[in-house]
């Protein structure tokens, strides 16, 4: 079992850093334009996804997994909301050139290869079209083993700094890339739970008394602490 299989098997909503708090902190500080056309990638269960098509948004949500989707499409029903959820990659969207005003991303991209991603985010997206991408980066100071130990645990195939980011970004077709809210990697709190209770997460049966389940969870939060001076993560938000 892996982290992903983790977050599958509790029906995380919003695992990303921050939590559904830094969430909706973004499209307050950050709105969407309005009647965009929006791209969900990486949807997971469809916290965000569910929440954009409430506000007014024109939703399509991908995710690779077909667990995530299947609790994403509850939790579509149970709001009755019509999403359009679909199984594929980020590094060959299922979906024609120029489709999307905007491209949204939590914690997502850093999971494949990020210059195909990317790439593939820009071509999606129409002229002027937007990507926003939250995501860990590494500092500088960054150590091999610290590195290491990171991409193995979270399965990645890199972690890259800011700078390497926005050299990705614009080497993919976007024009204008900002940086924003740069924070240290915090876990998600109890205040995040009570500040926005996910009232349509849905666990597989029996994964709270599942041995391996509590085993990585508790391997993640000794990594985080023993490795929290070497995690950050930023909003990135690119123009087509």
């Amino acid at each position: 079992m892996n982290y992903l299989d983790v977050l599958s098997r509790l029906g995380a909503g919003s695992a990303h850093p921050g939590g559904f708090s830094a969430t909706m902190s973004q499209l307050s500080r950050y709105p969407l334009p309005a009647g965009s056309r929006v791209l969900e990638v990486g949807c997971g269960t469809g916290r965000t996804s569910c929440y954009l098509a409430k506000q007014g948004f024109d939703i399509t949500g991908l995710d690779l997994r077909p667990d995530m989707l299947v609790k994403a499409k509850f939790r579509a029903e149970a709001e009755q909301l019509d999403i359009r959820f679909m199984e594929g990659d980020i590094t060959a969207l299922p979906f024609e050139d120029a489709t999307f005003d905007v491209v949204l991303a939590e914690s997502v991209t850093n999971f494949a290869d990020i210059g195909r991603a990317l790439a593939e985010y820009a071509r999606v997206l129409r002229p002027g079209g937007i990507l926003y991408d939250r995501e860990v980066i590494a500092p500088p100071s960054i150590t091999q083993k610290t590195y290491e130990e990171i991409t193995s645990f979270f399965q990645l195939k890199s972690l890259l700094t800011e700078q390497k980011w926005i050299e990705l970004l614009q080497a993919s077709g976007f024009i204008e890339t900002t940086v924003c809210d740069r924070s240290p990697f915090t876990e998600q709190g109890i205040e995040d739970q009570i500040a926005y209770p996910d009232m349509h997460q849905v666990m597989d049966p029996e994964a709270l008394l599942d041995a391996s389940v509590w085993q990585m969870s508790l391997a993640y939060n000794e990594m985080i602490t023993a490795n929290r001076d070497y995690l950050e993560h930023a909003l990135f938000i690119a123009r087509k």
